[in-house]
């Protein structure tokens, strides 16, 4: 892409030169690649690439005219991307395995024998190219059907960028980078890094490559649990690693509150590593000692259709929530596809920690509970149905906890922090994907009895809530697991827990073929947003309260999945204020 002549001069690079020669300066013609702040003219461009490609991707009629490059890249066989050279560091992430031998168990249930049933079906082969600044990425099912999506991208991107012909210099090269293309960047493989991930297509996984298996160790034995301080600069790039590992290692997210507090309260240049972030370092190694023969399966990033949804409140005496599963949901032995509903009164010395106006000194807020009961809502959908590979939807009335469990950390060193460690490891033991709304108070009748109704028998709270279940229903009972419930009371004092202690093996799942009924036709799949995107600015209806707020038919089974859709408030993006805030006067 021509630069303007007027904005050649200002990219100029001084070269040095030897004492005596004359100065050189190196003015670039085209627009250079690296820049935090390129026009936006360059993705543009490739971005018009992928949408032409994607658009005669659909005309399944006419076959695309063969393309040279596309002939070259066939005799290129491409590499096994996971047999890299591991590098030449002093310690491997087995040195670490070994250092931290105590932490190692198993950190995820077994895979689920069947594909998540809102997943769609197609009538054709797959073939879409995406790009990513000047990477693009093509995928495809079939053999031939792969020739042709990259013949149909490499026309697509002469049409754009023009190729080479007679007319042009010796030092123009060609738009498609040839030196890749040699090392089988443009071969189709199962296996393939994108985005510095291995992708496989066969087993649906994505993993970190060997480089960066290294990389993790490495940063890992750099901070030694002797270690009380590190540069501020130094804990920036450690931060900034961990979290791009973090996005396809279920549970890691998690792991940073006490990290990011250390930042926050740093001394001139200086950061405290205290026992906490010694302690998500722990974490850390306790993933990593198992990330060899626990892969992330691509199921456990992406989510779909609900298949179930719960509400979930807390109030200073206990906890408690109810889930309605989906009828494609397949329930755990001693359990079926009718609602589950739990709740666990709060021990003494938990509620004598509660902050009220007669305890302003306490250490607990009703916000912690709120969590705690969020975390244990979680465990009681894992105990009672198969939700590995599948979304489930949890609704709270508590926006604090609402927006901690949307994004997996806290800046804090208190309660909080605990907690949203304990998601984590609950979330990669048990691989489901977990997606977080808010519930209106008014909304929530049956959770709000749950957790303060203690007084009542389960009869007696069952016909109480018989307006707010779905007729013909019969809802059952789940205790709280033991060691889950002592693992969150801890957290609740602030106190560490192994992870052995949420690790808890949950009953079998039924066999399908005494299962009532076969699954029925899912809605369509729309992609709910995920929280690391960018909010929609929607103007949703004014919410007001009302005593029938609660819809019944929201939460019968052929309802939940479509339960992504029904937001109840407006928490969307807010619209640029003026530069002015305050009254203007003429």
């Amino acid at each position: 892409i021509n630069l303007n002549v007027s904005d050649i001069p200002k990219l100029g690079v001084v070269f040095p030169t030897e004492s005596g020669e004359e100065p050189l300066v190196a003015f670039p013609l085209v627009l250079p690649m690296g820049w935090s702040n390129s026009p936006p003219i360059f993705s543009t461009a490739t971005e018009t690439i992928a949408d032409l490609a994607n658009h005669r991707l659909r005309d399944q009629t006419s076959p695309p005219a063969p393309h040279p490059l596309d002939d070259k890249a066939e005799q290129v066989a491409p590499d096994d991307p996971r047999q890299q050279p591991a590098s030449t560091t002093t310690l491997s992430y087995r040195d670490v395995l070994l250092s931290s031998s105590n932490h190692h168990s198993s950190s995820a249930l077994p895979l689920p024998p069947k594909r998540d049933p809102s997943l769609p079906s197609r009538t054709h082969p797959l073939a879409y190219v995406d790009v990513f600044v000047d990477d693009f990425l093509a995928l495809a099912q079939e053999y031939s059907n792969g020739r042709r999506v990259r013949k149909i991208l490499l026309h697509a991107i002469d049409d754009v960028f023009r190729p080479l012909d007679s007319q042009d210099g010796p030092f123009r090269r060609q738009p498609t980078s040839l030196k890749k293309l040699e090392k089988g960047d443009c071969s189709w493989s199962t296996i393939k890094i994108i985005l510095g991930w291995i992708i496989d297509t066969t087993t649906m996984t994505v993993q970190l490559p060997p480089h960066r298996l290294e990389r993790l160790s490495e940063i890992l034995c750099s901070i030694p649990v002797t270690q009380k301080r590190t540069s501020v600069r130094k804990w920036h790039k450690v931060l900034g690693e961990l979290r791009s590992m973090a996005l396809a290692l279920p549970g890691a997210k998690h792991l940073f509150s006490h990290m990011q507090f250390a930042l926050s309260n740093k001394l001139k240049g200086r950061v405290a590593l205290n026992k906490g972030v010694h302690h998500a370092l722990d974490d850390f190694r306790w993933i990593l000692s198992d990330i060899e023969n626990r892969p992330t399966r691509i199921a456990e990033l992406v989510p779909l259709l609900a298949s179930a949804e719960g509400h979930h409140d807390a109030s200073g005496l206990g906890a408690g929530g109810v889930w309605f599963p989906a009828e494609h949901l397949t329930p755990r032995k001693g359990f079926d596809n009718n609602p589950v509903v739990w709740r666990i009164k709060w021990p003494q010395y938990i509620i004598d920690r509660l902050v009220t106006s007669t305890n302003p000194n306490g250490t607990i807020s009703n916000s912690d509970l709120e969590l705690a009961g969020g975390l244990l809502h979680l465990d009681a959908l894992s105990q009672t149905f198969d939700i590995r590979e599948r979304t489930v939807l949890s609704k709270t009335d508590n926006l604090n906890t609402l927006f901690w469990q949307r994004k997996g950390s806290a800046t804090t060193e208190k309660v909080p922090a605990h907690l949203l460690r304990l998601f984590g490891i609950h979330q990669r033991f048990h691989r489901y994907v977990p997606r977080h709304d808010y519930l209106a108070g008014p909304s929530n009748p049956i959770a709000d009895a749950l957790s303060r109704d203690f007084e009542l028998s389960w009869r007696e709270l069952f016909d109480s809530l018989r307006a707010y279940l779905p007729a013909g229903k019969q809802c059952q009972i789940w205790t709280p697991t033991p060691k889950v419930v002592s693992a969150v009371l801890a957290a609740l004092l602030k106190k560490r827990q192994t992870p052995d202690m949420l690790l808890t093996v949950p009953p079998p799942a039924q066999p399908q073929d005494i299962r009532r009924q076969p699954p029925p036709p899912q809605p369509t799949l729309q992609w709910p947003s995920t929280p690391l995107s960018k909010p929609s600015k929607t103007k949703y209806s004014t919410y007001t309260k009302s005593a029938d707020e609660f819809l019944p038919d929201d939460v019968l089974p052929q309802a939940i999945p479509s339960g992504l859709d029904r937001l109840k408030v407006p928490y969307g993006t807010l619209k640029r204020r003026p530069m002015i805030w305050g009254p203007r006067y003429s």
